[in-house]
């Protein structure tokens, strides 16, 4: 613990030191030390007894300042560094990005020759990407127990260890069946852990520059399709398989480098002031703002007061205030009644450094106890598919992922069935991804506008992509196919660059990691399921058309399903009410 607290000290600024009326003015996050002001009699003041699911998060805080400058009748209010080292962070993340997308989408070019060579089947080789697809999904529910019980960084370098590992090991494969294990096993659970890591480790860095910093995180996979894939055809062709990967591998170990800028961000985290921008996305200073005119914060209640029913005023709740005005704001995450405890305080206790000593030793010294945790926290994170906005989320995630993946795929055999050419069909790939790429840097900056709507980005990101798949099965002609893929790729732009910031609209910051998870475990089932379905329509019909138009189904059922999102919020604020009252 004195290490933790040393790093913590290291790492915090300053407590602001103002009164509590006129810290109450704006919207920062309270951390209240441990009470250290002495009674009548000249003891020392017990230590405050808080919520038990709350506990160590306010203990950590509070330890984590610096005592000296922090004095008791004043609580330090802290705030999202929105930017400083969080610009470090948003690097790193599309350094992970990029180097871990690299392994999708550069399957074929590395392993075509060695599995056609070997005489590896059609259904082999969909069998090693799927699977890779599937470990890819299934692990991302993984990513918050896993976090939670090692560390952020921790589980990061592991991830690029592995990557790497497989990559190389791949390249050495004595036979096809190799590649299950090298690249399926080692290269899938190591890509979904570290972009579940990725996506969750930037939204509480920042707030009202939240749209720009994303967009560093969602450039990373377009450009792993730009960068990587000319540069493995070119190693391919003057070092071989082996040497190829040899060097890929090395590549990916530029990620250790990444993931430790990932620092716990309550190691970063200011001084609230009057000037502190009030957050769009409910991040940590939002739920416990104080009124000008309310009282100086109250400290917690301690133990010995709630143990002898002392009665405690009530402390204003901000999110049931709002809850009350607004059924469509953010309803992430709800404190118990009367609780002092912001809800940010929750994610900064999720963090890598969170865990306590004790937890690790016997973490170390017993597997089944660390297992029982991590299988103890899934349990519990899939309890946020009870709220219709998660159901929302992942189901229009999973169908949309599914219609990319396959319009992607089917756009050659398209181009082949209208007389064009592989060539051809490259070129429109291409012009695809350039495309994607362009609209994701300029769409994710103007969703730090307040008349920008993330609801409306992403029903058009839908409804563009449906429209492009429309195109594709109505072109005869090149330019017209080669503007079916610039219409695909608006929409990708459009929808896919919301992806993290609309889970951390619509499900806050304490829900990021667990429905990242689960939109990761609904992709294992509907890409397994919607897929070979597709694929089965195609063979009993003989036409691309007719699965494609089931492409444009889905597209538009997502988007009919975003409508619904405002009437799923109003009835997860109304049940959340039920239980705050």
């Amino acid at each position: 613990m004195e290490r933790d607290n040393a790093e913590a000290d290291a790492g915090n600024s300053p407590c602001d030191s103002s009164s509590g009326g006129d810290a109450g003015a704006g919207g920062g996050a309270s951390f209240t030390h441990p009470s250290r002001s002495k009674a009548g009699s000249g003891e020392k003041a017990e230590k405050p007894a808080v919520m038990e699911e709350q506990g160590d998060a306010i203990r950590k805080c509070g330890e984590g300042q610096d005592k000296d400058r922090c004095p008791a009748s004043a609580p330090c209010k802290s705030r999202s560094p929105d930017g400083g080292w969080g610009w470090m962070v948003a690097l790193g993340t599309f350094i992970v990005n990029a180097l871990f997308f690299s392994l999708p989408y550069c399957f074929g070019i590395l392993f075509s020759g060695f599995l056609f060579e070997n005489g590896a089947s059609s259904t082999t080789t969909a069998w090693i990407y799927n699977l890779f697809l599937l470990l890819w999904n299934l692990s991302m529910i993984l990513v918050n127990p896993l976090c939670q019980e090692f560390g952020t960084r921790t589980v990061g370098f592991t991830c690029v260890l592995m990557a790497s590992l497989g990559s190389i090991l791949s390249g050495y494969a004595p036979s096809v069946y190799f590649l299950y294990f090298s690249f399926s096993v080692l290269g899938g659970l190591s890509t979904g852990l570290s972009l579940g890591i990725a996506f969750s480790v930037l939204p509480p860095y920042f707030d009202k520059n939240t749209g720009k910093a994303n967009t560093l995180l969602v450039a990373g996979g377009p450009m792993a399709q730009v960068i990587f894939a000319p540069l493995l055809r070119y190693l391919l062709d003057f070092y071989g398989l082996q040497g190829a990967a040899l060097i890929h591998g090395a590549i990916i170990l530029n990620g250790l480098v990444a993931v430790s800028l990932f620092h716990p961000v309550r190691w970063h985290l200011k001084p609230w002031s009057h000037e502190a921008p009030q957050t769009q996305h409910g991040t940590l200073q939002t739920l416990m703002p104080r009124d000008k005119a309310s009282s100086p914060a109250p400290s917690v209640t301690p133990r010995s007061a709630l143990a002898s029913g002392a009665s405690q005023p009530a402390p204003r709740n901000r999110s049931v205030q709002r809850l009350r005005g607004s059924l469509s704001g953010s309803l992430s995450s709800m404190a118990s009644g009367g609780s002092e405890v912001s809800a940010g305080l929750a994610f900064l206790a999720d963090e890598g450094e969170e865990s306590t000593p004790g937890d690790k030793a016997r973490g170390k010294n017993v597997l089944c106890r660390t297992l029982l945790r991590v299988g103890e926290r899934i349990r519990t994170d899939v309890g946020v598919l009870r709220q219709c906005r998660c159901v929302i989320l992942a189901v229009t995630i999973t169908l949309t992922q599914t219609t990319f993946l396959n319009f992607i795929m089917m756009l050659p055999f398209v181009a082949k069935a209208a007389h064009h050419s592989l060539e051809d069909a490259a070129r429109c790939i291409a012009l695809l991804g350039v495309t994607n790429l362009v609209t994701r840097l300029v769409v994710s900056p103007l969703s730090d506008c307040s008349m920008f709507s993330i609801r409306l980005s992403v029903m058009l990101g839908y409804l563009l992509r449906a429209s492009g798949i429309a195109v594709a099965v109505l072109s005869s002609e090149l330019w017209q196919l080669m503007a079916a893929g610039v219409v695909f790729g608006l929409g990708l732009g459009f929808s896919l660059s919301m992806f993290n910031l609309a889970i951390v609209h619509y499900m806050g910051l304490d829900n990021l990691r667990p429905t990242i998870g689960i939109v990761g475990l609904a992709g294992a089932v509907g890409f397994p399921t919607l897929g070979p379905l597709i694929g089965l329509i195609r063979d009993l019909t003989s036409s691309y058309s007719v699965s494609l138009c089931v492409l444009v189904a889905l597209d538009l059922l997502s988007a009919a399903l975003w409508l619904l999102m405002p009437a799923a919020q109003a009835r997860d604020a109304r049940r959340a009410l039920r239980h705050v009252l």
